[in-house]
């Protein structure tokens, strides 16, 4: 893979400047199968062990399953500090790989890596805090030094990647496509899909290949790289703001956790989690252990070998050289992967 090994592989043809066709290799593989055998609380706190990126919602969706295969309905309180957990963590995920991932042309300034631990702190800090309204001010005053929510103005580190972003649109063409959004009205024939073996690795519902992530959650039918960007934004901002309705005493968004009982000792949970909506099931055994497990991450869904990333791409006038190479990662960095993405760029003529 070119050095590229524990990398999402995209390779993309392109003539004349426009893609001709894109291949994704991926050696993401599912690591359901190391759940069965245990309980639904083993499952739990292994997976905020097992996964680096979002370790939180992998954890509330494997206890969430548990919970719902056992018939245990968890009272209010424990599902308010639940969803402050999740949007919290989703928050922090977003802002570190927008300042972290972005391929531009420099990493962030020692100020601007000084506000992100910090917040990152806040984030992690605030669901357990004497003071939530004081630690969400404290976030809100980050927000604004790094421009999350002035950045068409040019405010701080997203005012900056914004420009970028624009003075880059100008020079490249994504082809126009209606995107098909995953929903939490999908979540029953999800719940059925991930019964079928192959599913969790390309799932696809009755043909359609969904988008998950930003643009689904604030309904942007993105056509350009740009417009992206703007909902990554605007989601953040969501999620800062469902924290503080939180802490005021308002309630969780719809769709945020959802467990539902789907059959004698079978659970499913869903999460939207920082890259888009995670799904986890078990079924137990007759001793209350887990006899099968299944997992559905986000990047499964975007990066789809014939899904909406790929979809975006082909046919896309994205110029030649290194400038097109990082318009590709640029618009991968878009669609959110949890997993590094490495870009070959290849002649068509000559591939």
């Amino acid at each position: 893979m070119n050095g590229l090994d524990g990398a999402l592989h995209v390779v993309v043809s392109a003539e004349k400047g426009r893609v001709a066709s894109v291949r994704i290799a991926s050696p993401r593989r599912n690591v359901a199968a190391i759940f069965v055998g245990r309980t639904p609380g083993e499952a739990a706190s292994l997976a905020k062990n097992l996964f680096s990126l979002c370790p939180m919602a992998q954890s509330l969706a494997a206890l969430s399953a548990g919970e719902a295969a056992l018939g245990v309905v968890p009272d209010a309180s424990a599902l308010r500090r639940r969803a402050l957990d999740l949007l919290c963590e989703r928050l922090g995920e977003m802002l570190r790989a927008s300042l972290l991932d972005w391929p531009g042309e420099g990493a962030p300034d020692p100020e601007t890596i000084a506000v992100l631990r910090q917040t990152l702190q806040n984030l992690r800090d605030l669901p357990g805090s004497s003071e939530p309204a004081a630690t969400h001010a404290k976030l809100e005053n980050a927000a604004k030094s790094l421009g999350l929510r002035d950045f068409a103005r040019g405010d701080g580190f997203f005012g900056r990647q914004w420009a970028e972003t624009v003075a880059d649109d100008k020079d490249w063409k994504l082809q126009p496509r209606q995107a098909d959004f995953l929903r939490a009205s999908d979540d029953a024939d999800v719940a059925l899909a991930m019964k079928e073996r192959g599913f969790a690795l390309e799932p696809r519902l009755a043909g359609r290949c969904v988008e998950t992530g930003a643009c689904a959650r604030q309904g942007v039918h993105a056509e350009n790289l740009s417009a992206r960007i703007a909902a990554r934004y605007a989601d953040m901002a969501s999620a800062l703001d469902a924290v503080a309705m939180l802490v005021d005493g308002g309630s969780p968004p719809e769709g945020l956790l959802v467990a539902e009982n789907t059959g004698a000792g079978e659970g499913f949970a869903a999460v939207e989690s920082a890259r888009g909506r995670l799904y986890h099931a078990m079924t137990l055994d007759e001793a209350g252990r887990i006899a099968q497990y299944a997992i559905v991450a986000p990047t499964e869904w975007s990066f789809h070998p014939q899904g909406p990333f790929v979809q975006a791409l082909h046919g896309a006038l994205v110029g030649e050289g290194e400038a097109a190479r990082l318009r590709i990662a640029r618009l991968a960095f878009a669609f959110d992967p949890c997993i590094r993405v490495g870009v070959e760029l290849r002649d068509a003529a000559h591939a």
